[in-house]
This record gives structure tokens, C-alpha cells and sequence, in this order.
């Protein structure tokens, strides 16, 4: 499967498509994102549209467009974690779960939920 690289920008605008959990135009996307222009916004949704993540409609006759996702954002996550898993720690849940445990970003509500997700996972 070919990697899938939305970058940081197209991502907001996911986040938006996302969030409305149904269809969004352009002009509610640039209402979300006060600081993007509308060929910006276009522009982003057109590669997003050739990366296969996301669907536009035309409306009516007019130029404006209603975009919908393709991809759910709980897919595009598992889709990235699988990515990182097999390209940085080469498939090995193990090297990431010590990369998370040697590291001081967990804390014991951390480890606890871990804990029970496994738990829970396991039965």
C-alpha cells in the first residue's frame, strides 16, 4: 500500500471535514480556517481529492463545491500508526511500546489506561 502523506495544511482542512461529519463547502471551510483564502482552500481540497481522501460535489450551477471525506479520521489514524510501526520500529509493537515506556511522556494514568486496554483487548 503507498504511503499516505497529508501534510499539515491539507490536514486542517480534513479537520474541518471531519468535524462537520457530513458534507462542508468551501465557504464554511474559510469560515472555520479565518486565515486561509478560498484558492488556497481549493487548492488543498484538489490534492486531498487526487490523494483519495476526500470527494467534491458540485452545487448546482454555481462554482461552489461540497466536499465530503472518503476517509474517516479513525482510518487515516490507524493508516498512519501502521505506516510509523512498520517504517521507524520495522513492525515491532514491542519497539514502540519500550520507545513510549523508556521515554518520560507516560505517566502512571497513562500506564494504567495502557494497562487496561490491553487488559480489556486480551479477553
Amino acid at each position: 500500500m503507498k504511503p499516505l502523506n497529508i501534510t499539515a495544511a491539507e490536514m486542517e482542512i480534513m479537520q474541518v471535514v471531519w468535524n462537520s461529519e457530513g458534507t462542508v463547502t468551501s465557504s464554511e471551510i474559510m469560515a472555520a480556517l479565518p486565515g486561509k483564502k478560498l484558492t488556497t482552500i481549493v487548492t488543498l481540497a484538489g490534492r486531498l481529492i487526487e490523494k483519495g481522501v476526500l470527494a467534491s460535489e458540485k452545487v448546482g450551477r454555481s462554482h461552489a463545491h461540497q466536499y465530503s471525506a472518503l476517509i474517516s479520521e479513525k482510518e487515516y489514524k490507524k493508516i498512519q500508526t501502521r505506516n510509523f510501526l512498520s517504517t521507524v520500529h520495522k513492525g515491532s509493537a514491542k519497539s514502540l511500546l519500550s520507545a513510549l515506556f523508556d521515554g518520560d511522556g507516560l505517566t502512571a494514568a497513562d500506564l494504567k489506561e495502557l494497562k487496561d486496554y490491553m487488559k480489556k483487548k486480551g479477553e
